[in-house]
């Protein structure tokens, strides 16, 4: 089993109209969980399955930073294709999508992602 890294940066902006919510989809019938971490503190905001997780407001948010981790385990047998996308309500852009590939089956895929504010 090889571990693949990969590492991207984003900047979103919060909408001044209720709290950014982040949802992470992983495709491609592939599993896995995310960790969100406030940057700043170094505090977890939430680990797992990342669905409709309030991040914060236009006010809270402004020059703060996430970073989100993705691990994604190959266990589809028809592909090696991974996909993951974060959708983002409340922010622009509203969706983040990455696609890759890992070598075999059974491999695992890393995605940080650098989120600023």
């Amino acid at each position: 089993m090889n571990i693949k890294n990969r590492t991207e940066k984003a900047a979103l902006f919060a909408n001044a109209a209720g709290d950014v919510l982040l949802t992470v989809t992983i495709g491609n019938a592939q599993i896995g969980g995310s960790i969100v971490i406030n940057k700043s503190s170094g505090l977890q905001i939430a680990k797992g399955e990342i669905s409709n997780l309030v991040i914060g407001s236009d006010a809270t948010l402004k020059g703060k930073a996430l970073i989100i981790t993705t691990r994604i385990l190959d266990v589809n047998p028809n592909t090696n294709g991974i996909v993951v996308t974060y959708f983002f309500g409340n922010a622009t852009p509203v969706t983040l999508s990455y696609n890759d590939t890992v070598d075999n089956d059974g491999d695992i895929f890393v995605l940080t992602l650098n989120i600023s504010f």
